[in-house]
C-alpha cells in the first residue's frame, strides 16, 4: 500500500510541474549541442568545440570558446568560474592547469571538465578540480557562450 502512495504521489507532482518550468530547468548547453568536445585541431584542451543550432533552427554552427574566458582555477587549485580571469593554462597564468580532460559518458558526465591545477603561483601539489562546464556555457544562436564571450566560427552549415 505504501508503495502505491508514493507512486500516486510522484505522478502528482509531476504533473503539476508546468511544460515552462520544466524548460527553464533544462538550460545549458548540453540541451541543444551535439558533437562537443576539447578542440582537436589545436590539440589545446582548453578550447571546447561544439556544433549548435541556430536559433531559427536555420543553421548548425561548429564553434570554438576559449575556456580561460570563463575559468580560472583559485587560490587553492579549485577551477571556478571566472569572467576572463588568469585563466587555465595561459602564458599569463601563474596558476597552469594541465592533464585536461572532458567526460567520456561513462564513468562522467560529457559535460564534466576536469584538470590538474597548481593552487600556488610558486608551485605546490596540483590538485585535481572538475566543474560541470553545463552550468555556465550556453548555446546562444548557435555559439557557444559564457559570460557573454562569444565563441569564434569555424563553419556553419544547414539544419537538415
Amino acid at each position: 500500500m505504501k508503495i502505491s502512495i508514493a507512486s500516486t504521489f510522484l505522478t502528482l507532482l509531476a504533473a503539476s510541474v508546468s511544460a515552462d518550468e520544466l524548460e527553464k530547468r533544462v538550460g545549458g548547453y548540453d540541451a541543444t549541442c551535439g558533437e562537443v568536445r576539447l578542440d582537436d585541431a589545436t590539440m589545446n584542451p582548453q578550447y571546447l568545440t561544439g556544433d549548435c543550432p541556430s536559433n531559427d533552427l536555420q543553421w548548425i554552427r561548429k564553434t570554438r570558446l576559449d575556456l580561460n574566458l570563463c575559468y580560472s582555477p583559485n587560490d587553492k587549485g579549485i577551477i571556478v568560474p571566472t569572467d576572463a580571469g588568469v585563466g587555465l593554462n595561459t602564458s599569463a597564468s601563474y596558476k597552469p592547469c594541465v592533464k585536461c580532460f572532458i567526460g567520456n559518458g561513462y564513468e562522467t558526465p560529457l559535460t564534466y571538465y576536469a584538470c590538474d591545477c597548481v593552487p600556488e603561483p610558486d608551485g605546490g601539489i596540483e590538485t585535481h578540480s572538475g566543474v560541470d562546464l553545463n552550468q555556465l556555457i550556453e548555446n546562444d544562436d548557435g555559439f557557444l557562450k559564457c559570460f557573454g564571450h562569444k565563441a569564434e566560427l569555424l563553419t556553419m552549415y544547414p539544419y537538415i
